[in-house]
Protein backbone atom coordinates (compact mmCIF):
# COMPACT_ATOMS: atom_id res chain seq x y z
CA UNK A 1 0.00 0.00 0.00
CA UNK A 2 1.24 3.51 -0.83
CA UNK A 3 0.30 7.06 0.13
CA UNK A 4 1.24 10.10 -1.97
CA UNK A 5 1.59 13.54 -0.38
CA UNK A 6 2.21 16.91 -2.01
CA UNK A 7 5.07 18.71 -0.24
CA UNK A 8 4.77 22.48 -0.61
CA UNK A 9 7.56 25.03 -0.08
CA UNK A 10 7.58 27.99 2.29
CA UNK A 11 8.91 31.51 2.18
CA UNK A 12 10.27 33.55 5.05
CA UNK A 13 8.57 36.91 5.37
CA UNK A 14 11.28 38.42 7.51
CA UNK A 15 14.03 36.31 9.09
CA UNK A 16 15.95 37.57 12.10
CA UNK A 17 18.80 35.58 13.62
CA UNK A 18 19.91 35.86 17.23
CA UNK A 19 22.42 34.25 19.55
CA UNK A 20 23.55 30.65 19.40
CA UNK A 21 21.89 28.46 22.02
CA UNK A 22 23.71 25.97 24.28
CA UNK A 23 22.65 23.18 21.90
CA UNK A 24 24.47 24.92 19.03
CA UNK A 25 21.36 26.19 17.23
CA UNK A 26 20.62 29.87 16.73
CA UNK A 27 17.39 31.45 17.90
CA UNK A 28 15.30 33.01 15.18
CA UNK A 29 12.21 35.08 14.64
CA UNK A 30 10.27 34.81 11.38
CA UNK A 31 6.97 34.46 9.62
CA UNK A 32 6.72 31.29 7.54
CA UNK A 33 4.15 31.08 4.77
CA UNK A 34 3.42 28.12 2.54
CA UNK A 35 3.30 28.66 -1.19
CA UNK A 36 0.99 26.51 -3.30
CA UNK A 37 2.14 27.30 -6.84
CA UNK A 38 4.49 24.28 -7.03
CA UNK A 39 5.44 21.28 -4.91
CA UNK A 40 7.41 18.06 -4.58
CA UNK A 41 5.56 14.76 -4.79
CA UNK A 42 6.41 12.22 -2.07
CA UNK A 43 5.12 8.65 -2.32
CA UNK A 44 5.62 6.31 0.65
CA UNK A 45 5.03 2.59 0.94
CA UNK A 46 5.18 0.56 4.17
CA UNK A 47 5.27 -3.18 4.80
CA UNK A 48 5.44 -4.73 8.27
CA UNK A 49 8.57 -6.78 8.87
CA UNK A 50 10.78 -8.00 11.71
CA UNK A 51 13.62 -6.02 10.16
CA UNK A 52 13.61 -2.33 9.32
CA UNK A 53 14.83 -1.11 5.96
CA UNK A 54 14.39 2.33 4.43
CA UNK A 55 14.94 3.08 0.75
CA UNK A 56 14.77 6.53 -0.82
CA UNK A 57 14.57 7.09 -4.57
CA UNK A 58 14.76 10.38 -6.43
CA UNK A 59 17.31 12.20 -4.28
CA UNK A 60 20.47 10.38 -5.35
CA UNK A 61 21.99 13.45 -7.02
CA UNK A 62 21.53 15.60 -3.93
CA UNK A 63 22.69 13.58 -0.91
CA UNK A 64 23.55 10.07 0.28
CA UNK A 65 20.36 8.15 1.08
CA UNK A 66 20.85 8.10 4.86
CA UNK A 67 21.54 11.86 4.94
CA UNK A 68 18.22 12.84 3.35
CA UNK A 69 15.43 14.29 5.46
CA UNK A 70 13.11 11.62 4.05
CA UNK A 71 15.29 8.82 5.42
CA UNK A 72 15.67 10.60 8.77
CA UNK A 73 11.92 11.21 8.98
CA UNK A 74 11.10 7.55 8.38
CA UNK A 75 13.77 6.40 10.84
CA UNK A 76 12.65 8.78 13.59
CA UNK A 77 8.98 7.93 13.07
CA UNK A 78 9.57 4.18 13.31
CA UNK A 79 11.79 4.59 16.36
CA UNK A 80 9.28 6.81 18.18
CA UNK A 81 6.41 4.49 17.27
CA UNK A 82 8.30 1.29 18.22
CA UNK A 83 7.62 -0.10 14.74
CA UNK A 84 9.73 -2.15 12.37
CA UNK A 85 9.12 -2.57 8.67
CA UNK A 86 10.16 -1.87 5.12
CA UNK A 87 9.74 1.73 3.98
CA UNK A 88 10.02 2.73 0.33
CA UNK A 89 10.07 6.46 -0.45
CA UNK A 90 9.95 8.02 -3.91
CA UNK A 91 10.47 11.74 -4.33
CA UNK A 92 9.70 13.78 -7.42
CA UNK A 93 11.60 17.05 -6.92
CA UNK A 94 10.32 20.40 -8.12
CA UNK A 95 11.45 22.59 -5.22
CA UNK A 96 15.09 23.57 -5.86
CA UNK A 97 17.52 22.22 -3.25
CA UNK A 98 19.47 24.58 -0.99
CA UNK A 99 17.20 27.42 -2.04
CA UNK A 100 15.83 28.50 1.35
CA UNK A 101 12.33 27.26 0.51
CA UNK A 102 12.32 24.34 2.95
CA UNK A 103 11.90 21.66 0.30
CA UNK A 104 13.82 19.00 2.20
CA UNK A 105 11.94 19.77 5.41
CA UNK A 106 8.61 19.67 3.60
CA UNK A 107 9.54 16.30 2.09
CA UNK A 108 10.41 14.97 5.54
CA UNK A 109 7.10 16.17 6.95
CA UNK A 110 5.31 14.49 4.02
CA UNK A 111 6.99 11.18 4.92
CA UNK A 112 5.76 11.50 8.51
CA UNK A 113 2.23 12.29 7.32
CA UNK A 114 2.24 9.32 4.96
CA UNK A 115 3.54 6.90 7.60
CA UNK A 116 0.83 8.05 10.03
CA UNK A 117 -1.76 7.14 7.41
CA UNK A 118 -0.13 3.82 6.47
CA UNK A 119 0.58 2.53 9.99
CA UNK A 120 -2.50 4.05 11.68
CA UNK A 121 -0.09 5.26 14.36
CA UNK A 122 -0.45 8.96 15.03
CA UNK A 123 1.98 10.51 17.54
CA UNK A 124 0.60 13.00 20.02
CA UNK A 125 1.57 16.66 19.75
CA UNK A 126 4.74 16.36 21.84
CA UNK A 127 5.88 13.16 20.12
CA UNK A 128 5.28 14.74 16.71
CA UNK A 129 7.32 17.80 17.68
CA UNK A 130 10.17 15.59 18.95
CA UNK A 131 10.17 13.59 15.70
CA UNK A 132 10.06 16.74 13.58
CA UNK A 133 12.90 18.45 15.46
CA UNK A 134 15.07 15.35 15.19
CA UNK A 135 14.71 15.63 11.40
CA UNK A 136 15.28 19.39 11.00
CA UNK A 137 14.53 22.83 12.42
CA UNK A 138 11.97 23.76 9.72
CA UNK A 139 10.08 20.47 9.95
CA UNK A 140 7.83 21.48 12.91
CA UNK A 141 6.27 24.19 10.76
CA UNK A 142 5.46 21.68 8.03
CA UNK A 143 4.03 19.09 10.45
CA UNK A 144 1.94 21.77 12.20
CA UNK A 145 -0.54 22.00 9.34
CA UNK A 146 -0.27 25.81 9.36
CA UNK A 147 -0.34 27.81 6.15
CA UNK A 148 1.24 30.75 7.94
CA UNK A 149 2.83 31.03 11.36
CA UNK A 150 5.15 33.00 13.57
CA UNK A 151 8.15 30.73 14.14
CA UNK A 152 10.74 31.16 16.87
CA UNK A 153 13.16 29.26 19.09
CA UNK A 154 15.22 27.13 16.71
CA UNK A 155 11.98 26.45 14.82
CA UNK A 156 10.10 24.46 17.46
CA UNK A 157 7.79 27.32 18.50
CA UNK A 158 5.07 27.60 15.87
CA UNK A 159 2.17 29.98 16.48
CA UNK A 160 -0.49 29.96 13.73
CA UNK A 161 -1.36 33.16 11.92
CA UNK A 162 -4.31 33.80 9.66
CA UNK A 163 -2.71 33.30 6.24
CA UNK A 164 -2.82 36.08 3.69
CA UNK A 165 -4.78 34.92 0.65
CA UNK A 166 -4.16 38.13 -1.28
CA UNK A 167 -0.44 37.65 -1.99
CA UNK A 168 1.16 36.73 -5.30
CA UNK A 169 4.73 35.41 -5.43
CA UNK A 170 7.28 35.41 -8.23
CA UNK A 171 10.46 33.39 -7.62
CA UNK A 172 13.98 34.15 -8.72
CA UNK A 173 16.49 31.30 -8.67
CA UNK A 174 20.04 32.53 -9.32
CA UNK A 175 21.72 30.32 -11.93
CA UNK A 176 23.75 27.49 -10.41
CA UNK A 177 23.57 29.10 -6.98
CA UNK A 178 23.04 27.00 -3.86
CA UNK A 179 23.54 27.95 -0.25
CA UNK A 180 24.66 25.62 2.53
CA UNK A 181 22.69 26.58 5.64
CA UNK A 182 25.47 25.65 8.14
CA UNK A 183 28.01 27.70 6.17
CA UNK A 184 25.56 30.61 5.94
CA UNK A 185 25.12 30.63 9.72
CA UNK A 186 28.89 30.48 10.22
CA UNK A 187 29.33 33.50 7.97
CA UNK A 188 26.56 35.35 9.79
CA UNK A 189 28.32 34.64 13.11
CA UNK A 190 31.48 36.14 11.65
CA UNK A 191 29.68 39.28 10.50
CA UNK A 192 27.73 39.69 13.73
CA UNK A 193 24.24 38.71 14.83
CA UNK A 194 21.35 40.58 16.40
CA UNK A 195 21.24 41.16 20.14
CA UNK A 196 17.45 41.49 20.12
CA UNK A 197 14.85 39.88 17.89
CA UNK A 198 11.51 41.40 16.89
CA UNK A 199 8.53 40.13 18.84
CA UNK A 200 5.66 38.05 17.53
CA UNK A 201 3.35 41.03 17.95
CA UNK A 202 5.59 43.28 15.84
CA UNK A 203 5.98 40.78 12.99
CA UNK A 204 2.30 39.80 13.00
CA UNK A 205 1.28 43.46 12.88
CA UNK A 206 3.65 44.08 9.97
CA UNK A 207 2.36 41.02 8.13
CA UNK A 208 -1.19 42.42 8.23
CA UNK A 209 -0.18 45.70 6.55
CA UNK A 210 -0.46 46.38 2.81
CA UNK A 211 2.57 44.89 1.06
CA UNK A 212 3.77 48.35 -0.05
CA UNK A 213 4.21 49.20 3.66
CA UNK A 214 6.19 46.08 4.59
CA UNK A 215 9.64 46.69 6.06
CA UNK A 216 10.75 43.14 6.78
CA UNK A 217 14.41 42.15 6.73
CA UNK A 218 16.25 38.87 6.22
CA UNK A 219 19.60 38.82 8.01
CA UNK A 220 21.01 36.44 5.41
CA UNK A 221 20.80 39.20 2.81
CA UNK A 222 24.17 40.26 4.25
CA UNK A 223 25.76 37.27 2.54
CA UNK A 224 23.60 36.86 -0.57
CA UNK A 225 23.93 39.00 -3.67
CA UNK A 226 20.69 40.85 -4.35
CA UNK A 227 19.46 40.17 -7.90
CA UNK A 228 19.12 43.07 -10.29
CA UNK A 229 15.35 42.96 -10.48
CA UNK A 230 13.17 46.03 -10.59
CA UNK A 231 10.17 46.31 -8.34
CA UNK A 232 7.38 48.83 -8.45
CA UNK A 233 5.96 50.68 -5.46
CA UNK A 234 3.52 47.89 -4.64
CA UNK A 235 6.09 45.06 -4.73
CA UNK A 236 8.78 43.87 -2.34
CA UNK A 237 11.80 41.68 -3.05
CA UNK A 238 12.97 39.35 -0.29
CA UNK A 239 15.40 36.50 0.26
CA UNK A 240 13.89 33.25 1.57
CA UNK A 241 15.65 31.33 4.32
CA UNK A 242 19.44 31.46 4.08
CA UNK A 243 19.14 31.66 0.26
CA UNK A 244 19.67 31.21 -2.57
CA UNK A 245 16.13 31.93 -3.81
CA UNK A 246 14.54 35.38 -3.85
CA UNK A 247 10.90 36.21 -4.30
CA UNK A 248 8.86 39.18 -5.36
CA UNK A 249 5.61 39.58 -3.47
CA UNK A 250 2.72 41.82 -4.37
CA UNK A 251 -0.80 42.25 -3.12
CA UNK A 252 -3.66 41.12 -5.32
CA UNK A 253 -6.36 43.67 -5.92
Amino acid sequence: MEVTVKAYPKVNIGLYIGAKRPDGFHILSSIFQKVFSFHDVVTVGFEESDQTSIRVQGLEQYAPEEKTTCYKAASEFLKASSLTGKVMIKVEKHIPVQSGLGGGSSDGAAVIEALCALTKVCPDEKQLLDIALAVGSDVPFFTSGCEAAFVSGRGEIVHPLKPRKDLAFEFIFPHDSKVSTPLAYAELDRLGIREQLPSEEKLAAGYSLPVRDWDFENDFEKINKRPEKRTDNDEKLYLSGSGSSWFKVRQLT
